[in-house]
């Protein structure tokens, strides 16, 4: 069987038309953008469509896919503001001034990497202190720092 069947497709039908201003009105309250509220209902819906004749509960099926569906987007929006960051981070904006372009090195780093060096030669704090901030074993702080002084020493002295 490829999609629910045709009892089953007008049953979505009436479930839609009931469901739809809740669905909507909930994915608005937990992202308050409206596209994003379109894209995240209309692909919810179409889960619960493929599944609504073996579904006991098609509106908290609906409920935890629109749920996931703002966290995806959420997770997927901070990945792309990460990454156009990091873009920017690496651009050398200048090699003058009291760092001598060390910041735009420091930059570059992974990010688990340079939340190291930040914490550590910024914040001043010691390896337990790290770990506990960012959630890691004194062990793997101190393996994190290694790394990333080491590439900072290699982009620094070529």
């Amino acid at each position: 069987m490829d999609g629910p069947d045709e009892t089953a497709t007008s049953g979505f039908g009436e479930f839609y038309a009931q469901q739809r201003r809740d669905g909507a009105r909930l994915a608005w309250l937990l992202t308050h953008d409206e596209a994003v509220v379109e894209d995240v209902v209309h692909d919810a819906f179409a889960s619960v469509f493929a599944r609504f004749d073996t579904l006991d509960s098609p509106t908290a099926y609906l409920r935890r896919t629109i749920v996931n569906g703002v966290y995806e987007r959420a997770r997927r929006s901070g990945r792309e503001r990460r990454r156009e960051m990091l873009a920017e981070a690496g651009r050398p904006t200048t090699t003058e001034g009291p760092t001598g372009g060390l910041a735009d090195v420091i930059a570059r780093l992974p990010l688990n990497e340079r939340t190291v060096v930040v914490l550590r030669y910024w914040a001043d704090l010691d390896h337990d202190s790290i770990g506990r901030a960012m959630g890691l074993r004194a062990s793997s702080v101190r393996s994190l720092l290694t790394r990333a002084t080491a590439r900072l020493r290699q982009e620094i002295n070529p």
